[in-house]
């Protein structure tokens, strides 16, 4: 069986997300609705899971993730430490609470149980304007 090839797309095209969810279904389902819609996806079941990733893989465009997580670090201390540390990437928060996340700096946020589709645009927005870190 052969790998599915996207005609017309070229690889620099091509936008890593990484998904930061500990609910394992959840975090399996976004994963495919993205890579259904052409990006590439690494996953993450936790904050300290996705700085690891972080400091191997150097061309990840946008950063999805819950804010309530087991481990060292909850979404919004993963967001502040991704914000100082990799400005050029693209923060998308998402949780059940809608109180805390304007405490820190973010580029979206959704509200669960959330639409991948409603995700998907937001990300395609975002990479299609200039990062923070490119200012």
């Amino acid at each position: 069986m052969g790998a599915a090839v996207n005609v017309g797309v070229q690889a620099s095209d091509i936008h890593t997300v990484l998904v930061v969810e500990d609910e394992v279904l959840v975090r399996l389902m976004i994963a495919e609705e993205l890579r259904s819609a052409g990006f590439q996806v690494i996953e993450a079941a936790d904050a300290d899971e996705a700085l690891a990733v972080l400091a191997s893989i150097t061309d990840v465009s946008v950063i999805f993730s819950d804010i309530r997580m087991p481990g060292s670090m909850d979404g919004l201390e993963l967001a502040k430490k991704v914000r100082a540390n990799f400005p050029k990437i693209r923060i998308v928060l998402a949780s059940g609470n809608l109180a805390a996340v304007t405490s820190v700096d973010h580029d979206g946020f959704f509200l669960k149980p959330y639409e991948a589709d409603e995700i998907i645009n937001l990300i395609k927005t975002l990479l299609d304007q200039k990062s923070p870190g490119e200012q």
